[in-house]
């Protein structure tokens, strides 16, 4: 799945919830969710309805997206937190590059450590890794370490450009499929 289309898998991803449990939409696109019943509906002499199932239907199973089964692994639900923490870090940097402030920047320099941590750590768990594009999910993971480390005080403390060509960079990097 497309690293930069997070949401759209995680709607697809709540929408098999619903699917499964109960609140799926009919063929036709109507919503088919039971009302459930009050006493005030039931009294002890109503009769039991008995409904006739339909016994022609075919039931096919629906074939797995690679990209779901990945959200759902432990590789996916890293994928997911470091996602969480350079979306986190894009908006400090938002704010910080409005709002100059000694507070904002130390925010924007602890986020972008969190986002180095999450990167190493993905890295160094190789069960982590997605079985296909491995090679640029980790050049993906390495351009945001670049980005983190540009973002931190001291020798290769970035200047902005060099920081919006990192970020860019990293960017471009994150549109790869994995699963």
């Amino acid at each position: 799945m497309k690293l930069n289309r997070i949401a759209a898998a995680t709607a697809a991803a709540a929408a098999a919830v619903a699917i499964v449990s109960g609140c799926g939409v009919a063929h036709h696109g109507a919503a088919s969710l039971a009302q459930p019943a009050t006493s005030s509906q039931h009294s002890a002499s109503a009769k039991p309805v008995q409904v006739k199932a339909h016994t022609d239907a075919v039931i096919q199973p629906v074939p797995v997206d690679p990209s779901l089964a990945w959200l759902e692994s432990p590789g996916g639900q890293a994928q997911v937190t470091f996602n969480d923490a350079v979306d986190t870090l894009a908006v400090d940097l938002e704010i910080e590059d409005h709002s100059d402030t000694v507070a904002n920047h130390l925010i924007f320099e602890a986020d972008a450590r969190v986002v180095r941590s999450q990167a190493e750590k993905i890295l160094a768990t190789p069960s982590l890794l997605p079985q296909v594009h491995r090679a640029a999910y980790e050049r993906m993971l390495h351009k945001f370490i670049t980005v983190a480390d540009l973002l931190q005080p001291g020798a290769g403390y970035g200047t902005t450009p060099q920081d919006y060509a990192a970020w860019y960079a990293a960017m471009r990097a994150s549109n790869i499929t994995v699963w």
